[in-house]
């Protein structure tokens, strides 16, 4: 036992994982605790309507800039790692400059797009058209906010990934709100907050990938050009981009939907329960920003038995740091969501539905990082896409009245959240057995069972 740990911390790629997820998971501590005393303000002064409405409005925004930026973050990952790791600077910066060509073009479709259709989208899901017009002009800054960010991923700089990705549009937001309320008590302030906070993080994540980028190119080596062809970039961001649309469809759907069929108040209770049961996966998603690049690394280098090591080391460490949440979640439910309001105990159901599907995706390791990042994100696509037509079958026959779990007490949001624990079920199930078949190992951690 003792041999075996410290073999574990004489491997490289493993310190890598355990001080870049550590970093991670401070961070998105962090990101968590933030984003609770965020929805806990606007909760206090605007109630479970406005929080709804403030979900609903950043929702729409969300997706229009998922179109706009069709799968190029990611792609960015991928591309900025495997040159960086071969300190190919000089691709990096041709890359780039590609991608923002590509960004500034589909950011304004997307943003005109939204601007016109402002109405229609506010008639389904029952809110203000206004919010969505507003919210139109911020597309370019959270689209290029996004690629920044990621792109700092691709340079294995955790940490700076980590505060963009999980706590500074919080923190800002919450500071922003702090200052408006002084002056405007309207409901529409959370949301002027966010779009406030989106321009500061998008200068500063700019700022600090040009920093880190050209200290990094401060190594001076000759390095061949490597040319990538904006065909090149959309072969592989175009089925990422359907990828993360269903990722955008598992995630939001249940919210919009619960605006569509019930109300304002069922979504911020929902979205209250929602992330609560995310910090169950804050372990997951901790790892998976510094496994990623290690998983496009090691692929690139063809090295396929340093990936199942990594990935193996990975799952591990995502097991036994996921286990102990779930139970305390399991335990103290309702004095939980207390924090929030006694209203929003109402989600105490709809809480450990969640809580139990974050469980088993935790479980089942970073497949689709792997998937993604070992050029199957075809595969990855169509797996995202059948867990995601689960998700809208059940919450268009669980959510309503009518549901046939009605007896059982699955409706609403009980039925939002078992459609949702539903397809995260299906889709990692489906993926571990995707990456059995593709490189012959389970990624699946069980601790009875041998390696």
């Amino acid at each position: 036992m003792k041999k075996s740990i410290i073999n574990l911390f004489n491997d490289r790629h493993f310190l890598e994982l355990f001080k870049g997820g550590g970093i991670s998971f401070l961070f998105r501590l962090l990101g968590l605790g933030l984003g609770f005393i965020l929805t806990l303000i606007i909760a206090n002064l605007f109630g479970a309507s406005g929080l709804g409405e403030y979900v609903l409005a950043i929702t729409i925004l969300r997706l229009f800039t998922l179109i706009a930026k069709i799968g190029i973050d990611t792609t960015s990952i991928r591309f900025i790692a495997s040159f960086a790791n071969k300190k190919k600077w000089s691709s990096i910066s041709f890359f780039r400059k590609k991608t923002f060509n590509i960004l500034v073009i589909t950011s304004i479709f997307s943003s005109l797009s939204m601007y016109f259709f402002a109405k229609n989208i506010a008639e389904i899901i029952n809110i203000d058209y206004h919010y969505i017009k507003l919210n139109a002009f911020f597309v370019l800054p959270m689209t290029f906010f996004m690629l920044h960010y990621q792109s700092l991923r691709g340079l294995k700089h955790i940490s700076d990934f980590s505060f963009f990705y999980r706590a500074s549009q919080a923190f800002f937001s919450i500071i922003f709100i702090t200052i408006i309320y002084q002056f405007n008590t309207s409901k529409e302030v959370p949301i002027y907050a966010y779009l406030l906070s989106l321009l500061i993080v998008s200068f500063l994540s700019f700022i600090t990938f040009n920093y880190r980028f050209k200290y990094k190119k401060r190594d001076k080596v000759k390095d061949n050009l490597e040319i990538i062809s904006y065909k090149s970039i959309f072969k592989i961001s175009i089925p990422l981009m359907f990828a993360q649309s269903v990722q955008f469809i598992m995630a939001w759907t249940d919210k919009l939907m619960l605006g569509a069929m019930a109300s304002s108040d069922d979504v911020g209770i929902y979205h209250t329960a929602f992330k609560l049961s995310m910090v169950a996966a804050i372990s997951l998603m901790s790892i998976n920003s510094i496994a990623a690049p290690k998983f496009a690394e090691f692929f690139g280098n063809n090295d396929f038995k340093g990936l199942r090591r990594v990935v193996k080391q990975s799952t591990k460490m995502i097991f036994w740091t996921t286990l102990p949440m779930v139970l305390l979640f399991f335990l103290f439910p309702e004095f939980l969501l207390g924090f929030f309001g006694v209203e929003f105990k109402l989600g105490v159901t709809a809480f450990m539905l969640l809580s139990f599907g974050r469980l088993i995706s935790a479980f089942s390791g970073s497949v689709g990082n792997l998937l993604q990042m070992t050029n199957n994100q075809n595969i990855y696509a169509i797996l995202l896409f059948i867990g995601a037509s689960v998700n809208i079958i059940l919450n268009l026959l669980l959510i309503p009245i009518s549901s046939p779990l009605f007896n059982f007490g699955i409706y609403g949001i009980n039925g939002a959240a078992f459609a949702s624990m539903s397809s995260l079920i299906i889709w990692n199930i489906s993926m571990v057995i995707a990456v059995k078949k593709k490189f012959g190992f389970l990624t699946f951690y069980i601790p009875i069972l041998k390696k």
